[in-house]
């Protein structure tokens, strides 16, 4: 059973996350405020959307190898204290270059180190017997940080500007995040004792089947990043108010929650390749109803595409740490789900990019549309081409 300090240090990620993660994606509710002030197209802050995603993926295995050397926590502190000075940055930019490091290179990085990798190490010191839960309800953070934001930003901006808007969210994030990771987390007793299968060092090499699970991961990134970003101008650019937009979009992520902490109990019953697959054949299905976005019925349509997304998201996380874990050790899980985590990043920068191409270049978000749902289909069918376990259990 897992004591107290097990479940403060639940509660600080989870209160860490939300902010790391709302932070990074209240960039879509400043997409439109930002071009117009700064005369801008959609593609710079695309960019920008992009530069976080690839940033946050890139950084990953750095931010493990600092977790293991200085402790999760003082890499958490180090994420808010970056996630703050982004906002900050954000806040006085007046050139797209500055855009770029303030708004992209600088929240991925920070959200990075703020987030799932360095909550992980810190987690599984703390728990033992329920660390599944711990960790779903960790990963329901990051939804939950955006569907808070993204409302709270696109409501205050009209009141005190995109700018003012900024600094208040970087001043939220230092006192709330930086006082809950010193009095509520330490780093865990058990990180200083390596398990007994560290004495040997040889880990399986990855086969066909971390391959594809990795081409659905970078549908996934592909899609849910292209949403995160792009749903409330895709809706307001179709005639439908930006409050309004942000309401379905946090309709969506709440949903996402559900979603996440739900897929874990479902990974345990039946065989995860499935469970991948019909995630994103749902999610692949779900996308064209964002070519029906409009007043009236369009709103309707979009409605349905929440509640048809949005269990999907992040969903993917259980069941793909299952199949790793199952087929190659616990030891594996890390450094495999890192690479697939890595792809999944990547696809994310390139779904977002491929949204701020398509309007900027080609008159608006139909064409991006249809390339995502084409990527996840293409994700989803792979899933169903992974090979038995038996071919793949590691060699004693």
């Amino acid at each position: 059973m897992e004591g107290v300090g097990a479940w403060r240090a639940l509660a600080a990620c989870v209160i860490t996350i939300i902010l790391a993660a709302g932070s990074r994606t209240s960039l879509a509710a400043f997409l439109r405020p930002i071009e117009t002030d700064l005369h801008l197209d959609r593609a710079v802050l695309s960019t920008a959307g992009a530069l976080t995603v690839l940033m946050y993926g890139v950084a990953q295995p750095l931010v493990g190898a600092l977790a293991e050397r200085f402790g999760p926590r003082n890499v958490m502190l180090g994420g808010v204290v970056l996630t703050a000075l982004g906002g900050f940055g954000v806040a006085t930019a007046t050139d797209p270059w500055q855009l770029y490091v303030f708004a992209g290179i600088l929240p991925g990085l920070a959200f990075a180190a703020a987030s799932s990798v360095p909550a992980a190490v810190l987690l599984a010191g703390w728990f033992v017997a329920r660390l599944g839960l711990a960790t779903g309800i960790v990963s329901a953070a990051i939804p939950a940080g955006q569907s808070l934001f993204v409302p709270l930003a696109t409501a205050l901006i009209p009141a005190f500007g995109w700018r003012a808007t900024y600094i208040a969210m970087g001043i939220v994030v230092l006192l709330v995040g930086v006082p809950t990771l010193l009095l509520l987390v330490r780093d865990p007793p058990l990180l200083a004792s390596a398990p007994d299968d560290k004495r040997d060092s040889t880990l399986p090499r990855p086969g066909l089947d971390v391959w594809l699970v990795g081409v659905g991961y970078f549908g996934c990134g592909f899609s849910d990043q292209f949403i995160s970003i792009h749903f409330v101008a895709l809706a307001s650019d179709s005639g439908i108010d930006p409050l309004l937009a942000a309401g379905l979009l946090s309709l969506l992520l709440i949903i996402g929650m559900l979603g996440s902490v739900a897929s874990g109990p479902f990974a345990d019953r039946m065989p995860p390749k499935y469970l991948l697959a019909t995630l994103y054949l749902v999610r692949a299905a779900s996308l064209p109803l964002l070519l029906l976005a409009g007043p009236g019925g369009g709103l309707a349509a979009l409605g349905i595409f929440a509640l048809l997304f949005g269990p999907t998201y992040i969903a993917n996380q259980a069941p793909g740490a299952r199949l790793v874990r199952d087929r190659y050790g616990i030891r594996a899980v890390g450094v495999l789900m890192g690479s697939v985590g890595l792809a999944h990043q990547v696809g994310g920068s390139l779904g977002v990019a491929a949204g701020g191409f398509s309007v900027a270049e080609l008159g608006g978000y139909a064409p991006a549309v249809v390339l995502v749902m084409l990527v996840v289909l293409i994700g989803g069918l792979a899933q169903r081409g992974i090979p038995p376990a038996r071919a793949f259990l590691p060699a004693h």
